[in-house]
């Protein structure tokens, strides 16, 4: 059974694998590592518009999920040890971290 999961309950990122592959080399369910990333419009969480970004590899993949995300104005957070909300991704982001190096 397929539950139906309404807009408010998240915030929905979409990935799209390119497969232009010439009709020679295509294959089912093969796709390049590389596509599109892009933020559902939400009303309920005033996300307006589907702005897109193009990652080509997937070393990139958290970099560009990260832009797509400040892009349309959602930021990911986790709660510290203290219980405080703290971004996930991006600046303010623990030092010594991938995604710390924007500090």
């Amino acid at each position: 059974m397929i539950k139906i999961i309404k807009n408010k309950t998240g915030i929905f990122v979409n990935i799209r694998f390119w497969t232009d592959f010439p009709d020679t080399e295509e294959e089912q369910k093969q796709a390049w590592a590389a596509g599109t990333l892009y933020v559902r419009a939400s009303e309920h969480h005033e996300i307006t518009s589907e702005k897109s970004v193009q990652f080509n590899n997937l070393e990139e993949f958290m970099i560009k999920l990260d832009e797509v995300l400040k892009l349309n104005g959602v930021k990911l957070v986790i709660r510290d040890e203290n219980g405080n909300l703290v971004p996930r991704l991006g600046k303010g982001y623990p030092k010594g971290t991938w995604a710390g190096r924007y500090e």
